[in-house]
C-alpha cells in the first residue's frame, strides 16, 4: 500500500482495524469510499467488548452492585427497606446484571450513533459539500474502535488488579467518594467524559471532517467541538436537569 490507488483497493476489515489505529486518515477514506459495507466489524466489536467486559467481571460487579445498594438502603426510612430491598435484590442478580448490560448497550449505541450522523451529516452540509450517507455511516461506526477497545483495557486492568475500575477519566479529581452522590453530580458525570479513549475517538471525528467531509481544519475544529458538547451533554444533561429539579 504505497500509492492511492493501491492504498484504496478493498482490504480486509482486519486490515482496515489495523489502520484506523496506524493510519486513521487513509483508512477513514477507504471505508467511506470504496468500503461502505465494512462497517459490521467495528459494530460488532463496539457491542461486544462492554457485554464481555461485564460478563467476565461479573463477581465483582454484582459485589459492587450489593455495596452501593446497603449504602442507599441505609439512607432509607426503615418501613421503606424491606420493600426495596426485595425489589432491588432481584435487579442486582448476575443475569439480570447480564441482561440490562446488552440492552442498554445495544441501545446506547443507536442513539450514540444517531446523534453522531445527524451532527456530523448536517454539519459537512452546511459547511462543505454534502457527502453520501452510506460513507459517512460506514466512517462513522469505524471511529467508535477507540471506544470499543476501551472495556478490553479495563477488563485487563481489572483481572490483574482484582477490582473494577472506580472512576473513569478524570472523575477520580471531582469524586466525593459517595458513589450514590458522585452519580448525580454533573461534573463527576462530564469529568468521566474525559479519558484517552474518547479523545482519540474525537480526533477520529476531526480527521472524518477532514478526509470524508473536506472541511477546512477551522470547520473542522469547530464541528468537532459541537459535536464533543452535545455527545458529552447526552451524558449530563439528565443529572443536570434532576439536580436543577431536586
Amino acid at each position: 500500500m504505497t500509492t492511492n490507488q493501491n492504498q484504496l483497493h478493498p482490504v480486509s476489515p482486519l486490515i482496515n482495524l489495523w489502520d484506523i489505529i496506524t493510519a486513521p486518515s487513509l483508512a477513514l477514506r477507504r471505508v467511506s469510499s470504496i468500503q461502505t459495507r465494512s462497517w459490521w466489524l467495528p459494530a460488532l466489536l463496539a457491542f461486544a467488548t462492554p457485554v464481555l467486559y461485564v460478563g467476565a467481571t461479573l463477581d465483582m460487579q454484582v459485589a459492587q452492585a450489593k455495596k452501593a445498594v446497603a449504602q442507599q438502603l441505609s439512607t432509607m426510612p426503615p418501613d421503606q427497606v424491606e420493600t426495596t430491598r426485595s425489589l432491588v435484590e432481584r435487579m442486582i442478580q448476575p443475569s439480570a446484571i447480564l441482561l440490562t448490560t446488552v440492552g442498554t448497550s445495544l441501545l446506547a449505541l443507536l442513539l450514540a450513533w444517531a446523534f453522531a450522523m445527524l451532527i456530523l451529516y448536517f454539519g459537512i452540509a452546511l459547511l462543505g459539500t454534502p457527502v453520501r450517507a452510506n460513507g459517512l455511516w460506514a466512517a462513522v461506526v469505524w471511529t467508535w474502535v477507540p471506544l470499543a477497545l476501551r472495556p478490553l483495557v479495563q477488563l485487563a486492568w481489572s483481572l490483574l488488579s482484582g477490582h473494577l475500575l472506580t472512576y473513569q477519566g478524570l472523575a477520580y479529581f471531582v469524586a466525593s467518594g459517595d458513589i450514590a452522590q458522585d452519580s448525580k453530580n454533573p461534573l463527576f458525570l462530564a469529568a468521566a467524559q474525559i479519558d484517552p479513549f474518547n479523545l482519540w475517538h474525537l480526533a477520529l471525528i476531526y480527521l472524518l471532517l477532514r478526509v470524508v467531509g473536506r472541511l477546512s481544519r477551522l470547520s473542522s475544529v469547530g464541528v468537532t467541538i459541537f459535536y464533543a458538547l452535545i455527545m458529552g451533554g447526552i451524558h449530563v444533561i439528565p443529572a443536570f436537569t434532576a439536580r436543577m429539579i431536586g
